[in-house]
């Protein structure tokens, strides 16, 4: 089946700015898409469910595809790095909607609050690789699910680093070219094997569960340095009166 994604002439993917090289339209996309990252939190009202969805891969896309928030209307089928040659069985082009909603209900029946730390990282590994797995878009699929991991988790209470993920969205490889650390797809694949082949989620987990330890320890510095800036300083008018406490009294002094 003929690919409309895709330049005839390059096999590269139709761009808004004009790029034939594989590698420039990477390089590119890389640049562009981090942007979007910075202001993701300020985007969205956060109702998770597909137009939601679709609305992420626009907003990080728009700049470069004109298909940017439109599900994909080819079937997909990706040669595998972890799976030597085969490929993960993404969703018909058909099944995309439903597949999608049946996900992202799971997700938002789950009681997250109830769940220990370990369990909570171990499930949503679980069921991002699941979103994951449906690939709706033709292109940005890691980038998008990843968007939204950082949106939904924040929102229920586990916020996730996306600077420890985003780390590890590419390959790193020695100088003959082997590879020494796999990116968070490949990790994403083994997650999605389905369960008689039996998948390896424990590496991508490994990563959730950091990010969210990571995320959580930067909310609450935050959260310290936002306690502690409300303490008025010993400059401070306020403090020159004549009922302000001698100065070895610290009844609320905040915690170093």
């Amino acid at each position: 089946m003929k690919d409309p994604y895709i330049q005839p002439k390059t096999g590269v993917l139709k761009n808004k700015l004009g790029i034939t090289d594989y590698n420039e339209l990477v390089s590119a996309e890389k640049d562009i898409t981090f942007s979007k990252f910075l202001n993701i939190g300020e985007t969205f009202n956060t109702k998770f469910d597909i137009d939601f969805f679709k609305s992420i891969h626009k907003h990080i896309f728009e700049d470069i595809f004109d298909w940017a928030g439109e599900f994909r209307n080819v079937p997909i089928v990706k040669e595998e790095v972890v799976l030597p040659g085969l490929s993960l069985d993404y969703a018909k082009p058909k099944e995309i909607p439903s597949r999608l909603k049946s996900v992202l209900e799971k997700m938002n029946s789950t009681n997250w609050e109830s769940m220990p730390l370990e369990e909570k990282s171990a499930e949503f590994t679980r069921q991002l690789a699941q979103l994951w797995l449906i690939h709706p878009f033709r292109d940005g699929n890691t980038r998008t699910t990843l968007t939204f991991a950082t949106i939904f988790s924040r929102e229920h209470g586990f916020p996730i680093d996306i600077g420890s993920l985003l780390d590890h969205l590419s390959r790193k490889t020695d100088e003959n070219g082997k590879i020494t650390r796999y990116s968070i797809r490949d990790k994403f694949v083994l997650a999605a094997i389905p369960e008689e082949y039996s998948p390896e989620p424990e590496h991508l987990t490994y990563l959730i569960h950091k990010s969210i330890v990571s995320g959580i320890s930067k909310k609450i510095e935050k959260l310290q340095k936002t306690l502690g800036s409300s303490v008025p300083s010993s400059d401070s008018p306020s403090s020159s009166n004549s009922n302000t406490m001698p100065s070895n009294s610290h009844p609320d002094e905040p915690e170093k």
